[in-house]
């Protein structure tokens, strides 16, 4: 029995230097510098050599920087552009929109003041797509009753881009295309 604990006590203390070696090699292999950084010392060749002499046949090699293989890095996500925009500021230029401030003044004179356009987020974390942070509304119909989702927006925190999700066909596409193939500054209802 008492063999066991030593044998037991053996293999801990083994794994344990193991895990120590291997945590060190690590440190060593990240502080060191690359192979790119390192720059290569010449020494220099010396002058008195004779060339006659058989030595100046042969050169003296530089000194050989230490080599490392190159380590495989997982590869760099693009940069996500930083926030320029914040989700205020977003709302804003999304209702700045003239397809929506008609929509908003649509809705009021239809129902007689009754229903107002306006924003809801429906989700508070910025959606990434394509290496962006978009903020997401939908442009709602609010009455007193419900909200009805007239159409969902992703405005970029970025930059000035704002996108549409497209229900019917499960895509998102640009405003640009929105407009042109949706025609919602002819749209007068929530099911047009």
């Amino acid at each position: 029995m008492e063999l066991s604990k030593q044998s037991s006590r053996k293999l801990v203390a083994a794994g344990v230097a193991t895990t120590v070696i291997a945590l060190g090699l690590a440190a060593w292999f990240a502080a060191a510098p690359s192979a790119e950084s390192q720059v290569p010392v010449k020494l220099p060749v010396s002058a008195s050599a004779s060339a006659s002499s058989p030595a100046s046949a042969t050169k003296a090699a530089p000194a050989a920087a230490p080599h490392r293989t190159a380590e495989i890095k997982d590869p760099v996500p693009p940069a996500e552009p930083k926030a320029t925009r914040t989700k205020e500021q977003g709302a804003a230029a999304l209702m700045a929109l003239p397809e929506l401030q008609a929509w908003s003044a649509l809705i009021e004179k239809n129902s007689g003041g009754k229903a107002h356009g306006g924003l809801l987020e429906y989700d508070p974390v910025p959606r990434k797509l394509n290496g962006k942070s978009y903020w997401q509304f939908s442009y709602v119909e609010n009455s007193a009753e419900s909200a009805l989702r007239w159409e969902s927006f992703l405005v970029s925190s970025s930059d000035d881009e704002i996108l549409v999700e497209d229900a019917t066909n499960d895509e998102v596409i640009s405003l640009a295309r929105w407009r042109r193939e949706k025609h919602p500054s002819k749209r007068t209802a929530i099911d047009n």
